[in-house]
């Protein structure tokens, strides 16, 4: 073997030696990694977003408590389990391996509603879906009564058959059509009809409207016209109940002037 020959075999050498000891290094670096991974256990469970739902209730719900392997948490499965709770619309859940953390965001429902059981006394709030939530412990929402409805804890059961559909659709509709702060209370009817109940307008004390059924947010919008258009003014007659059972009409029952 020539003195070229030789130099040749031993930078090839060298160069197998190095890529040899390269992917040793790489496979000892992935074992660490997977033994790390393997040991890694939730050191904390932080919950973020909540307002009325109480952080520790969310954790029970997670069913992830300290010392779990982070491995075997499902962040999906703990985003579901959390938003079971009455309160949280939307969850989500994330694992931090390097912190240890388990991290959970919460999003609440809005109440749009307060229903109140027969003697008057508030039971539970509902959004615009006609979802319902417990009352928090604090905090209080200005907000129309809802009438009519059962007093028992509608959470427990789902709110499909809670909450009619009539409701929804005018808790839906409230907002859309601007009415919100002119609605004091909503009743529901033993054939789930929906009469209202206005807030004082002008000279006007509350007033009884009788929904009936259609385009909801339509018949919204024509009260909140005919409350700035006539109610806000002092007609000859005072008017004592409103119809909008009608498409496109308002029939008012009028009471004559004392004297």
């Amino acid at each position: 073997m020539t003195r070229d020959q030789t130099a040749t075999f031993g930078r090839r050498a060298l160069r197998v030696a190095g890529s040899g000891l390269l992917v040793a290094g790489v496979v000892a670096l992935g074992l660490l990694g997977w033994q790390w991974r393997a040991n890694v256990t939730v050191d904390r469970v932080a919950v973020t977003g909540a307002q009325h739902a109480p952080p520790d209730t969310l954790r029970r719900l997670a069913r992830v408590g300290r010392g779990t392997a982070m491995r075997a948490v499902a962040p999906m499965l703990v985003a579901d389990r959390v938003a079971r709770h009455p309160w949280v619309k939307e969850a989500t859940a994330e694992t931090q391996w390097m912190q240890g953390a388990l991290t959970i965001a919460v999003t609440e429902r809005t109440p749009a509603a307060l229903a109140v059981d027969a003697q008057g006394r508030p039971a539970y709030y509902l959004d615009r879906s006609g979802h319902a939530m417990p009352l928090p412990d604090s905090a209080g929402y200005d907000v129309p009564l809802v009438r009519g409805l059962e007093a028992e804890a509608p959470w427990t059961r789902p709110d499909t058959t809670q909450t009619p559909s009539s409701l929804r659709r005018v808790l839906r509709a409230l907002p859309e059509a601007g009415v919100a702060d002119l609605v004091a209370e909503i009743e529901m009817q033993p054939d789930d009809a929906i009469q209202l109940t206005t807030t004082p307008i002008g000279p006007h004390d509350a007033l009884p409207v009788h929904l009936g059924s259609g385009n909801v947010s339509r018949k919204l919008r024509t009260l909140r016209a005919f409350a700035r258009q006539v109610l806000a003014s002092s007609p000859d007659e005072p008017i004592e109940r409103i119809d909008l059972r009608f498409d496109g009409q308002v029939v008012t029952r009028t009471r004559p002037l004392d004297g």
